[in-house]
């Protein structure tokens, strides 16, 4: 897994994309990153909720917290892999020294972005693990 570089993405077709966060100012920050560069965003509270989100309408990627209460990033990763395994996934934290990368290997994680991040490191890995 590598952090993306920065650079100018350009949208080819709009994505639907499913960012999942307990943090509402998070939540809210990253909607507007991933609205602002073109796509379509559901958000959930938590991993139940995502799953609900889920199950209404499948989503293009899937951006997660890691670290939320009740179903983490983690848990809700190992789920999408078993019920969802095409859908790419982006873990967030803000406690990367704490988080064994090995354990979201493991698990099919396409991606961890450490917190902060800027806009175009979000941006660009979900244009690098969605096909246009």
């Amino acid at each position: 897994m590598t952090t993306p570089r920065s650079t100018s993405i350009t949208v080819t077709r709009p994505l639907n994309v499913l960012v999942v966060d307990d943090d509402p100012l998070i939540l809210t920050v990253v909607d507007l990153m991933v609205r602002h560069a073109g796509h379509t965003v559901r958000t959930a509270s938590d991993g139940v909720a995502a799953l609900d989100v889920l199950a209404d309408a499948p989503s293009d990627v899937i951006v997660s917290d890691i670290r939320m209460p009740g179903m983490d990033g983690l848990s809700l990763a190992r789920l999408v892999r078993k019920d969802y395994p095409a859908i790419p996934i982006i873990l967030m934290t803000g406690y990367l020294s704490e988080f064994s990368s090995g354990s979201a290997n493991e698990i099919g994680v396409d991606c961890i972005l450490k917190k902060p991040f800027k806009s175009t490191d979000l941006i660009e890995a979900i244009a690098r693990l969605v096909p246009r």
